[in-house]
């Protein structure tokens, strides 16, 4: 891997860190195009055919949001997946849960929810499946 393609990389692995602990908001640009932007720059992640699969492509943009550099999805050397191809994934699903705000909205619904009644209640007991005759339970009666 030539060293453009290593600091590429290196950029996907660590804003999809910084993604997933929410320390780096994305916006939802075009259809399937995913931004990142900066005070530097610019960074976009996009599935190339816009259906949210692979080939992804990461771009990197000036603050005049003249492109400077791209990587790409590929296949080398016999087929094989190229070693970047696992960051751009990475970083694709990152930006996408981040642009359509997937953890707001998780955590929002968990908190909808009612808290058990107690912390070591036993769900099994409040299954349909625990209530139907012939099931083992606990010496509890559970």
């Amino acid at each position: 891997m030539d060293t453009d393609k290593e600091r590429l990389t290196t950029l996907a692995r660590r804003l999809a860190q910084a993604t997933t602990v929410r320390s780096a908001h994305w916006t939802l640009d075009d259809e399937d195009v995913f931004t990142w932007a900066a005070e530097q720059g610019t960074v976009t992640i996009a599935s190339r055919d816009r259906d949210n699969e692979p080939p992804y492509e990461l771009s990197v943009y000036r603050p005049d949001r003249q492109k400077i550099d791209e990587l790409s999805s590929a296949l080398i050397d016999d087929d094989r997946p190229a070693p970047w191809n696992d960051a751009l994934v990475e970083l694709y699903w990152a930006a996408r849960r981040s642009a359509l705000g997937a953890d707001d909205i998780i955590d929002a619904l968990i908190e909808a929810l009612p808290q058990a009644a107690t912390q070591g209640e036993d769900l099994r007991r409040h299954s349909l499946l625990a209530q139907a005759p012939g099931v083992p339970t606990t010496d509890d009666g559970t």
